[in-house]
């Protein structure tokens, strides 16, 4: 009798986990497969290829960064790897495109001169080569107020002041209260830049810490009103229900649209009117949900991930984005599959098949690592060894790869190169 019961016992206990497997295995099927039909629906629904537009159709576009000029040892080998994966980009283009990199920072250094970039220069018509366009933009923790007249320095060159549309008294309360926020000229330079940017057809405003992969050269938003943005990793329960009860505070709409990214790509008016949108509800944020010891960054990530200073410009943007869907009835899709997409994927197919437009650095040590490659660790890896590989990871490598080995005037040299051959052409 208890041999019997344990028979049955163990039986029981084989069919329970023999089902527990099968409920296991169906989920993972599951979200591998609706992931997958998620990546092609993105990529269906939210682009539009080349071939579907016509020849004689002029596209202009620009990729936006924000450059902080006195940490050029740490970002330069970023901007590197960033104009090394524009120019392959480039390669595949349409002769009758043109996509210009564009940088907004408070100094024309050499080492934007010896890489081509030209200074302060607004794209005039759709014949020109792409250009790397250099704009001194005076970032927010420098514009400081004169303690006797009151007023604020916000240019660095006062006769170019026609390149930027500055709202004096936000730039004034910018100043005061997130001088210090790390974040802030990221979202500004779009609110400011317009000016600089709204010839363009669509931009891509994005970290300095990306990939260009060639799917860009074939695609631009389905329409010319569609404005994507990319994968964020911030929301939780605790904060989507927070930031809701925030916005009925502020007397905003609210969609309910959540991890919304930093990379933004569409045009230039829906751009501005986010940025503008972000910057105001980050000083609402500022002064009315976050404490001191916030600010000064000493409660660190122990709220993270529900609340976190850190962050304030994601939760600029949520707000933001949320709000416009509704008030602007505008256009925005959350492009998760196809912006700010992984450096460390091997998948030999998955740049080509999803037609991954954009690649970022996350905070990872595995292959492709930022820190890794400006730590050494990559030095021994010749990028001629990659040239089969088109993984995501391989293609990150050996961007950054070239970008280390090419001196700055051989990269701009190649971006001249490209500039003739598309001028020759037409």
């Amino acid at each position: 009798m208890p041999s019997y019961n344990l028979r049955c016992k163990s039986r029981r206990f084989s069919i329970i986990f023999l089902i527990l497997i099968i409920i296991i295995g169906t989920y993972v099927i599951y979200q591998s497969t609706s992931n997958y039909f998620n990546t092609i629906k993105q990529s269906n629904i939210y682009l539009k290829p080349k071939s579907s537009i016509q020849n004689s159709t002029y596209i202009q576009r620009a990729i936006l960064i924000f450059y902080p000029s006195k940490q050029e040892s740490h970002y330069l080998p970023e901007v590197r790897w960033l104009y090394r994966s524009w120019i392959e980009m480039m390669i595949y283009e349409s002769n009758d495109w043109r996509t210009d990199f564009i940088i907004y920072t408070e100094e024309y250094s050499t080492s934007f001169q010896q890489l081509g970039c030209v200074l302060n220069q607004i794209r005039m018509n759709f014949t020109e080569p792409p250009q790397c366009r250099v704009f001194l933009y005076l970032r927010i923790s420098n514009r400081a107020i004169n303690l006797i007249t009151k007023g604020q320095t916000r240019y660095i060159d006062s006769s170019q002041k026609d390149l930027f549309e500055i709202d004096i008294q936000r730039s004034t309360k910018l100043y005061r209260y997130l001088q210090k926020y790390g974040y802030i000229d990221s979202v500004n330079i779009i609110a400011e830049g317009y000016p600089t940017f709204k010839y363009y057809d669509f931009i891509l405003k994005t970290d300095i810490d990306v990939f260009i992969t060639k799917q860009l050269s074939k695609y631009v938003p389905i329409t010319n009103n569609t404005f994507l943005v990319g994968l964020g990793g911030y929301s939780t329960e605790f904060n989507t229900r927070r930031l809701g009860r925030i916005a009925r505070d502020m007397k905003w709409n609210y969609q309910n649209l959540t991890n919304i990214g930093s990379t933004w790509y569409g045009p230039p008016y829906v751009a501005q009117r986010i940025a503008n949108f972000t910057l105001d509800a980050m000083l609402h944020l500022y002064i009315n949900e976050f404490t001191n010891a916030e600010h000064e960054q000493k409660v660190g990530t122990l709220l993270w991930p529900d609340w976190h200073y850190g962050v304030l410009s994601m939760y600029g943007t949520h707000l933001a984005v949320n709000h416009l869907i509704i008030s602007d009835k505008f256009n925005i899709k959350k492009a998760d599959q196809l912006l700010d997409q992984s450096t460390t994927n091997k998948d030999p197919y998955d740049l080509a098949k999803n037609n991954r437009l954009h690649l970022h650095c996350w905070h990872t040590e595995s292959p492709f690592s930022k820190f890794q490659f400006k730590a050494g660790s990559y030095n021994q890896i010749h990028p001629r060894t990659l040239y089969n590989d088109t993984s995501a990871q391989a293609y990150a490598l050996r961007m950054a790869l070239e970008s280390r080995l090419m001196t700055l005037n051989e990269l701009g040299q190649r971006l001249h190169d490209i500039g003739n051959n598309k001028t020759k052409i037409n």
